[in-house]
């Protein structure tokens, strides 16, 4: 039987508008910066869904070298995180925050102005 010590902290971070998650996640040596109430529209490679645990999301991040991790309030006590391959834009969402990797800004995935980030292919890392 899982433990709701987890789901209990997500849950607490969300409904209190995410007012105390961190400013900034590191995976390996790439830092993701927040955006609170706010979900990263990309490339989604991969859903968690029944979120445990903040370490579950950033573990599929690593796995698929990602650009945004999406966390999402989807009921009282469930969890949600979206891994992105790239970030196109942001938009404003409640229950929802946004981590996005501080060198994807302005990468975008289609070799095209992406909606706010930059032009693709300055501030990525290579």
């Amino acid at each position: 039987m899982p433990s709701t010590v987890p789901s209990l902290l997500l849950f607490s971070l969300l409904m209190f508008n995410m007012a105390v998650l961190p400013y900034a996640q590191y995976v390996g040596a790439r830092a993701y910066i927040l955006q609170q109430r706010m979900e990263c529209k990309g490339g989604k490679v991969y859903d968690i869904d029944n979120v445990q645990d903040i370490e579950q999301c950033k573990e599929a991040c690593r796995q698929f070298d990602c650009d945004a991790v999406n966390l999402f309030q989807v009921g009282e006590f469930a969890f949600k995180c979206e891994i992105l391959s790239f970030v196109s834009n942001l938009q404003p969402a409640n229950g929802a925050a946004c981590y996005y990797a501080q060198d994807a800004v302005g990468a975008g995935g289609n070799n095209n102005y992406n909606g706010g980030f930059g032009y693709p292919g300055y501030g990525r890392r290579k």
